[in-house]
């Protein structure tokens, strides 16, 4: 008795998965590799509507996102942009209340995306800058081989102004330079090369200062040295010279004392002399005679002048 009714219940239960997987899931679910694209095939009942999810990355423990604009809708594809890189996608169709199984696609690639970029660090030395470049993962170099290739370029930066800029080629993933100043600052991008034309978009620009090797730091001190050298030698010299034969600097370095001609005939020409007056011819100013009167004598003289 009990084993008809689990059975019982199991076909009931295959009726109502059969019903909500009436409908023809999404067919050649995958990321095209021009056109950053996912795309897939569907049924030509318009009245199909998909939905599409995306995680990070495969590991089964990551949570599935939807993507909202593509939450119930009739198109067939979606543009992929930087932000989904690594992540893989789940498209599945819809009608009424029936859907069917969720279709998965591979990962995304670089080779999936047009702004793919190449890795890159900058190694400082004295005398020298190594940079280390890198793929985001080994999709294009096998889907294009040896038509893939770094393109460095670099320029000097100088009181905040750029000098032209230089481009480097290669195919390995180091590339040295030697030629640069040192003391100076350089900034450095690389960049995809595809069919030698420029492939997606540049990396972040690294700017560094280039110290100096110890050969140039050894010859700026020994030419500091043998300048302050010579220097004092010279003024040594000079000052021997000056104290051992002063007697003919000083002759020589003395101005001629001539008289201009218009001076001297200035100078002995003979002047008029005008007679000055003598003490006994010349006559005194006459004076006024002033008499100071005492006041107890005021009154004296006041009655002699009324009598």
């Amino acid at each position: 008795m009990i084993c008809r009714i689990y059975a019982l219940a199991h076909f009931i239960l295959m009726i109502n998965v059969a019903g909500t997987l009436d409908v023809q899931p999404p067919r050649d679910v995958k990321i095209t590799l021009v056109g950053s694209r996912l795309q897939w095939k569907s049924s030509d009942d318009k009245s199909v509507l998909y939905y599409v999810q995306y995680k990070n990355n495969s590991d089964p423990a990551d949570e599935w996102h939807n993507v909202s604009s593509y939450n119930g809708t009739s198109l067939r594809t979606f543009e992929i942009t930087n932000e989904f890189y690594g992540g893989i996608f789940r498209v599945r169709a819809e009608k009424d209340s029936h859907t069917s199984e969720w279709q998965i696609s591979k990962p995304v690639l670089c080779m999936n995306l047009n702004i793919c970029i190449p890795m890159m660090t900058v190694n400082v030395k004295p005398g020298i800058i190594v940079l280390h470049m890198s793929h985001m993962d080994q999709s294009l170099k096998k889907e294009r081989g040896d038509h893939v290739a770094f393109n460095a370029s670099f320029w000097k930066v100088v009181n905040g102004r750029h000098s032209e800029v230089e481009f480097r080629v290669t195919l390995d993933k180091t590339l040295s330079f030697h030629d640069l100043e040192s003391g100076q600052k350089y900034c450095f991008q690389v960049q995809y090369s595809l069919y030698n034309k420029p492939y997606g978009n540049t990396s972040e620009q690294q700017c560094v200062n280039i110290p100096e090797s110890q050969e140039a730091e050894k010859r700026v001190v020994l030419t500091t040295i043998i300048t302050t050298v010579l220097v004092l030698t010279i003024c040594g010299c000079c000052i021997f010279a000056l104290f051992k034969n002063h007697k003919k600097f000083k002759q020589i370095l003395k101005p001629p004392v001539n008289i201009p001609l218009h001076f001297r005939e200035f100078l002995n020409q003979e002047f008029p002399q005008r007679p000055f007056p003598s003490p006994s011819t010349e006559s005194l100013p006459s004076c006024d005679v002033i008499t100071l009167i005492e006041n107890g004598n005021i009154e004296e003289i006041g009655q002699e002048i009324r009598s």
